[in-house]
């Protein structure tokens, strides 16, 4: 059965072609990732399938009574409740109005005094609090909690208004009411964007464990992708193809195709290389017409175009003229506190020249803070932080905070090469995908993706020997962000990455510093290290409190035994003491 079914689907933004002739089906049971470039049109296909977009050619059939949550890029959640509460409302209104209807029959049963009435009105409540338990009634407040309590809320943050939660709260909140609104498609759009690691780790297994409906996700997240989905959708050149498996089975079955029609596009170039050569050759002679019939089959060939590769990629190259000390960086006994809210506490820690290191944990434990502490924009409360000599940082800011808004792209590189020639940082646009017109755009004009190019732009030219950056992955696609894995994978110098994307820090980092709420932890290795280290230590723990179960179960069995055994020997001892006591004499008078 098909929930959405698209034929012959193409769409147009003025002049320019978005998505060409779409055929696709989603299906029950579907877990797709769709896939593509910045601006192919995947957010486009989302729009069509919920019916804001309508201006179309073709086909977009939805299925009757089909209930379709979508989750946007930015969502907006707006209400004027409490966070907990606005869920409720949202989520389990056809569940309150259960309950106001058992409400209403309880105190109707306690007003009517006739048999037949009082089981008329049982009968009814009967049949509500059936359906109520059906719909998991019983526990719709427990289900509130825990995914709640999953997109990284604390209890104390539910009753906090929605008006008054930041942005990236209020895409965990949209995440929340959509997951347990449970529709039967999920459309979820950069869903990871909003969520730390270990929420982003939650909602994996919950997507896979707790929800049974269908699922497309865009995502950039490559292991997101890889653990969530079973076929993976890709736009390209306005073309929708669908590929089995997950995103790692995509890449070897998009490879394969790659060189398959790399060999027959060449294998039908050098047969028309033959059949042109030999009609020019004897197209006047005496074999003119063996070699009219060879131009003859080569108009009715069908022509294999050459295979496309990637996409435009930006080029990226980090480069360094000056090396720096071996010793980057020390922290010793480092904490940051604001106010009464201890973000961190006795960090120590040393970074060397050429360490990678990945900086993970949940939001709001300091990480950007620390950053921060290192430039010298903020001072720890104790503790010291040390450079070496001889650094040249290269930061790139997460909020893009250093950009300026107002300036044109042009602008903005030029006021880093003053003297530079026009043309030539026109062409090192280019580089960054900025053709055209395009560098006359304002900065604040720009989407996130094209926003954060120009910020790499700006860092390339800084010739840095200490790179730190925080996020810097956000808003890139999957292609922009292998270029900078590449580029980053060949600087042969220091840095300092603050990142939710686990593949990008398995691609990059040799260390990783994870920071919770109330310690922290330096790793030697990368993501995946770290994350096999810490099941096995759980594994451990498990075995740990199992041994200890199984110590106490048989000191409370021995404790057992050796009671029963008294109790039997307190029992004979009892009989023994009867036997040896001496008869009673009966005294007459």
């Amino acid at each position: 059965m098909s929930l959405v079914r698209m034929e012959n689907l193409t769409k147009y933004y003025g002049a320019d072609l978005v998505l060409d002739n779409i055929n696709w089906r989603i299906s029950a049971d579907d877990r797709v990732g769709l896939i593509g470039n910045n601006g192919s049109g995947k957010t486009t296909l989302f729009k069509i399938i919920v019916g804001e977009i309508k201006d179309f050619r073709g086909l977009c059939e939805r299925a009757k009574r089909a209930r379709i949550g979508y989750l946007k890029q930015e969502p907006d959640f707006i209400s004027e409740l409490k966070l907990r509460d606005a869920i409720r409302e949202s989520a389990f209104e056809h569940i309150q109005e259960m309950e106001r209807q058992m409400e209403y029959l309880t105190q109707k049963m306690s007003e009517v005094e006739g048999d037949e009435e009082q089981a008329e009105i049982l009968d009814q409540y009967a049949r509500v609090q059936e359906k109520y338990e059906a719909h998991g009634g019983y526990d719709y407040e427990h289900r509130i909690d825990s995914v709640l309590a999953g997109m990284g809320f604390r209890v104390s943050d539910f009753n906090l208004p929605v008006r008054l939660l930041s942005g990236g709260q209020k895409g965990r909140a949209a995440i929340a009411k959509l997951l347990l609104e449970e529709p039967d498609l999920l459309l979820l759009d950069e869903p990871t964007n909003h969520l730390d690691l270990e929420a982003t780790e939650w909602l994996e297994e919950f997507i896979k464990t707790e929800y049974h409906g269908v699922v497309v996700v865009v995502s950039h997240d490559r292991y997101f992708l890889d653990k969530v989905v079973t076929k993976i959708a890709e736009l390209r050149n306005n073309k929708l193809k669908e590929y089995n498996g997950n995103y790692t089975k995509y890449l070897f079955l998009r490879e394969r195709e790659l060189l398959v029609q790399q060999r027959e596009y060449e294998q039908q170039q050098e047969e028309i290389e033959h059949n042109l050569d030999f009609y020019r050759r004897y197209h006047a002679g005496q074999r003119s017409k063996e070699a009219q019939g060879r131009l003859k089959l080569l108009e009715r060939m069908e022509i294999i175009e050459k295979p496309q590769g990637d996409d435009k990629k930006i080029k990226l190259s980090f480069t360094t003229d000056v090396r720096g000390g071996d010793d980057v960086l020390q922290l010793r006994n480092v904490s940051k506190i604001y106010d009464d809210k201890t973000l961190f506490h006795d960090l120590t820690m040393d970074l060397y020249r050429k360490d990678r290191l990945g900086i993970i944990g949940p939001n709001g434990v300091g990480k950007t803070t620390l950053l921060r502490m290192i430039m010298g924009q903020e001072k720890p409360t104790t503790g010291t932080v040390r450079l070496g000599y001889n650094l040249r940082i290269g930061y790139y800011d997460q909020e893009l905070s250093g950009l300026n808004k107002n300036n044109t792209v042009l602008d903005e590189i030029w006021q880093l090469v003053p003297k530079g020639d026009p043309g030539e940082i026109r062409s090192y646009l280019g580089r960054f995908l900025f053709s055209g017109d395009d560098v006359f755009k304002k900065i604040g004009d720009l989407s996130g993706g094209e926003q954060s190019r120009v910020a790499l732009a700006k860092l390339l030219l800084q010739n840095a020997n200490f790179l730190i950056l925080d996020e810097p992955t956000n808003h890139l696609d999957i292609n922009s962000k292998e270029v900078l894995e590449e580029a980053l994978s060949d600087f042969p110098a220091t840095m300092i990455i603050v990142s939710h994307d686990r593949y990008f820090l398995d691609k990059i980092v040799n260390k990783i510093l994870f920071m919770e709420r109330d310690k922290t932890h330096l790793w030697i290795g990368n993501y995946t290290d770290y994350q096999e280290y810490l099941i096995e230590k759980r594994a451990q723990e498990i075995a740990k409190a199992a041994e200890e179960r199984k110590r106490i179960a048989e000191e409370r069995k021995r404790a057992a035994i050796e009671a029963q055994r008294q109790l039997r020997q307190a029992e004979k001892d009892k009989k023994k003491k009867k036997k040896k006591s001496p008869p009673k004499r009966w005294i007459g008078a």
